[in-house]
């Protein structure tokens, strides 16, 4: 039911290896979620707009850093300001994912969530959207989470891996081992393997999300649970003292027999995490959404 699926958009990460990249119009580095590739859309607005095709606009949450204040102001102007949310401090994605997660289900105990990167580039939309719906509906009240894998288009040395069983009838498969950054000789091997590129992008009930913080990482869970809807400084005061910790390698690899894989088949999707990928996008152009004026972001999904 689509009024149950919440869609977390992350956009608070720093961008620190492309930044010689992401440049404005006056040659200043800006976070890449912001950045437009010259004078196109930012990457932020592109996520919110795959976002608001899949649920409404008051069930998309936006996941920003504080020191990125001065950017997202201005993007998220017409966002909803108790769907924005705010990182005092980066301490890395598993805190980036639980923060809004506590937040969602507060206002929502029975939702089913997407995690939607917001520095994700890709050529055909339509494969990742009906991807993005047929996982709503794979984990709507069930206990796993859905993990989109992308078929390799190459043998990336710097994606997360992930090598899967044998495909079940409903066309997931069980995770049998994650690989990150696994060197070249080694990727290509887990290309001719079958394995997958991890996208980051995930689906589950918000109660089986949270279940899997409980068991993977039980302080951090503890700890940032009850402080969720703190004010800012003391917020802030709680994060400082919280490790940086990864969500793939330091949730889903210890939950792996709760996470299953929903492939998905060569559409162009990249994330533009390295600057390689980043200028290989660039050079190869822009697909032409990327470029178009987009609608304002209140409002019905698009």
């Amino acid at each position: 039911m689509a009024s149950r699926r919440w869609v977390i958009v992350l956009a608070a990460g720093s961008g620190t290896r492309v930044r010689d990249l992401t440049l404005n119009e006056k040659g200043v580095t800006i976070p890449k979620q912001y950045w437009s590739g010259g004078g196109g859309v930012p990457m932020i607005r592109l996520a919110l707009r795959r976002a608001r095709k899949l649920t409404t606009a008051t069930r998309v949450m936006a996941v920003v850093a504080a020191e990125h204040r001065a950017h997202w102001e201005s993007q998220l102007r017409s966002f909803p300001s108790s769907n924005v949310v705010v990182q005092p401090l980066d301490r890395g994605t598993a805190a980036g994912v639980l923060l809004p997660l506590l937040r969602v289900l507060r206002r929502d105990p029975h939702s089913t969530v997407a995690l939607l990167p917001a520095d994700h580039a890709v050529e055909n939309e339509d494969v990742v959207m009906e991807r993005l719906s047929t996982a709503f509906t794979l984990a709507q009240g069930g206990r796993q989470a859905l993990l989109l894998g992308a078929t390799p288009e190459s043998a990336d040395p710097e994606y997360g891996w992930v090598e899967c069983g044998q495909v079940a009838p409903d066309g997931t498969k069980p995770i049998l081992a994650f690989e990150e950054k696994p060197g070249f000789s080694r990727a290509r091997r887990l290309q001719r393997r079958g394995a997958y590129w991890s996208t980051f992008m995930l689906v589950a009930s918000g109660r089986a999300l949270l279940a899997m913080y409980e068991r993977a990482q039980p302080q951090l869970f503890h700890t940032l649970a009850p402080a969720s809807q703190e004010p800012g400084d003391r917020l802030t005061s709680i994060y400082a003292n919280l490790p940086v910790m990864d969500f793939s390698r330091d949730v889903l690899e210890h939950v792996a027999p709760w996470v299953r894989l929903l492939p998905m088949p060569a559409c162009g999707w990249t994330d533009l995490g390295t600057p390689a990928r980043l200028a290989r996008w660039m050079e190869h152009g822009k697909p032409e959404h990327m470029t178009r004026r987009q609608p304002a972001l209140s409002g019905a999904p698009a």
